[in-house]
């Protein structure tokens, strides 16, 4: 099945004539994105990616999108909902009548919580590579304005030092850059001053950098670590990063690294559940051969007091009530995280309040001993010494006895495997999980630490928004006198300057055309074979009026 893909109709020849005389496409002014256009996709995934293609042919391919949504379904991993909403930024409210985002295809996706794996997860495989997703749309009387909602990852070789967004036509070699006043933009707030995002065009995640209400407490800087455009707000058509990593990240990392060099980190497997996010404790700040393991201990400032229930009546609780090595640590409000990121970069960027938490750099062997707390899901959790981590790996055992089920080893595989006690098999994840599931409580699973990438160092969040309005001259639209449909594209790129731009390989001829010749083909040069085939039907039909005449 290929998902979202439109067969368009060849055009007519009365309207393929009428196009080709007048140089373009049969008068709209308005457009609604409807879905995400396959052509240069792989449909089905291959090998668990869904490959974005320079061409309709699979040619070559600069990057990828994760197919896999958080409830574990496959499929195109991105997609367009028409779900209209409003969006204060600033005290300016903007009308969005949908967004495109990841397919997690809930009964509210636009709106759906932070933790509901709204991101679409994009990856760039090759530094300056072009990336195009195109989208189909329809031609219709209104103006809309899309929010577009994603994560950005680096598995190229190399750092990054930002990346570009531009709108256009067509993918690889016929990419049109969109000009001014098309129909076809990004979203510009109101006073035209920038681009329009909810939230800062590109950050590292907030787990990492800043703290968020879903990811919790941040894990190296209370500041958050987010990119700047650098285009001008009157080019509307490209939104480029200004070539600077943000410095909360730059200051430990360098440039944007690739997802093959980010550091190790050993992590906390709270739920004994791999297939779920784990806890960062510590990473490596030395070479796998000279380990270096360092941690940020989070100081609680128990003088500063925040409003933890929203509710006017009730006085402001002490930090401390937060600090899982606290007399003062209180559970029932410690789940939430949001009223101490409410004071810090990301809640509070002019400083307007003090922090209610700082970060200490300390060596993991002195901080964990054994004794220190960290806050995880609202409960205060004992860390084992660091020396115990690696005999210490999340398990499953027969809730009856005790007895080991199977240990888990982030090693094994493509993604980490489980060994099973009884005769040393080894089974995915998803199989344990099922078979868990299935066991009415026979099995348990154990908590324990794992050692892994720290992958979010490799990915930017990112978010901007697409204005879609007269379509007709876009050199993509075609028609059969009742309804006109037509496509566009964003091409996303990862930048760096101090590397080479790849040429993009060409395509192989597909015949792919209209009575052989190239009309309709994005980015095509206007083809001068039909306009004699105009002429000469012209042609025809004087002379067989003259004949009926006579």
């Amino acid at each position: 099945m290929r998902f979202g893909t439109k067969d368009f109709d060849r055009k007519p020849l009365a309207v393929a004539v009428m196009c080709s005389v007048l140089g373009a496409s049969p008068a709209v002014f308005a457009a609604t994105v409807d879905s995400v256009n396959t052509d240069n996709l792989s449909v089905p995934p291959v090998g668990g990616k869904t490959l974005v293609y320079t061409d309709t042919v699979g040619t070559a391919s600069f990057g990828w999108l994760d197919p896999v949504n958080d409830s574990g379904e496959i499929g195109l991993g991105l997609s367009v909902y028409n779900e209209s909403f409003s969006g204060t930024i600033g005290e300016q409210v903007y009308d969005f009548a949908g967004c495109i985002m990841a397919q997690p295809d809930l009964e509210v996706n636009c709106r759906a919580p932070g933790d509901s794996g709204k991101r679409f997860k994009l990856k760039t495989t090759e530094t300056n590579g072009p990336i195009d997703l195109v989208f189909n749309v329809t031609a219709d009387d209104a103006s809309r304005l899309y929010r577009v909602i994603g994560k950005f990852s680096n598995l190229t070789d190399g750092g990054l030092q930002g990346f570009r967004f531009e709108t256009g036509f067509g993918v690889g070699n016929d990419f049109m850059a969109s000009s001014a006043a098309d129909g076809l933009s990004f979203g510009m707030v109101a006073d035209g001053s920038s681009k329009l995002s909810v939230g800062p065009v590109g950050k590292y995640p907030g787990g990492l950098f800043g703290g968020s209400k879903v990811e919790g407490l941040p894990f190296f800087s209370t500041s958050i670590a987010e990119f700047t455009e650098g285009t001008s707000a009157t080019t509307e058509d490209v939104l480029e990063t200004d070539g600077v990593i943000p410095t909360p990240y730059s200051d430990l990392f360098g440039d944007w690294l690739p997802l093959a060099q980010v550091p190790t980190g050993w992590f906390y497997d709270h739920d004994g559940n791999p297939a779920n996010d784990s806890i960062l404790l510590a990473w490596n700040a030395g070479t796998a051969e000279s380990p270096d393991w360092q941690a940020y201990q989070k100081v609680f400032n128990e003088s500063v007091t925040v409003d933890h229930d929203n509710d006017d009546a009730t006085a402001e609780i002490s930090a401390s009530a937060w600090d899982p090595n606290s007399p003062s640590f209180d559970p029932t409000v410690a789940d939430d995280v949001q009223p101490l990121v409410d004071t810090l970069d990301e809640g509070d960027p002019d400083g307007a309040i003090q922090d209610a938490i700082s970060l200490t750099r300390w060596v993991a062997a002195e901080l964990y001993t054994g004794s220190f707390n960290v806050l995880i899901d609202g409960q205060a959790v004992t860390i084992d010494p660091v020396a115990d981590w690696s005999g210490n790996p999340p398990t499953v055992i027969n809730s009856g006895d005790g007895s080991l089920y199977a240990t888990w080893f982030a090693d094994e595989g493509e993604d980490g495997l489980y060994q099973l006690a009884s005769d040393s098999s080894w089974v995915t994840v998803d199989e344990m999980n099922a078979e868990i599931a299935a066991s009415s409580g026979a099995l348990e699973r154990v908590p324990g630490y794992v050692q892994g990438p720290v992958e979010d160092l490799a990915n930017v969040n990112i978010n901007t928004s697409i204005s879609v309005s007269d379509t007709s001259t876009w050199p993509t639209c075609t028609g059969d006198g009742t309804e006109t449909t037509c496509t566009f594209t964003v091409r996303v790129t990862g930048m760096n300057d101090a590397a080479d731009v790849p040429a993009i390989p060409t395509a192989p001829n597909n015949g792919d055309t209209l009575f052989g010749c190239t009309a309709g083909k994005p980015g095509s040069p206007f083809d001068p074979v039909l306009p004699g085939m105009v002429l000469m039907a012209l042609a025809g039909l004087w002379a067989r009026k003259r004949h009926t005449a006579a």
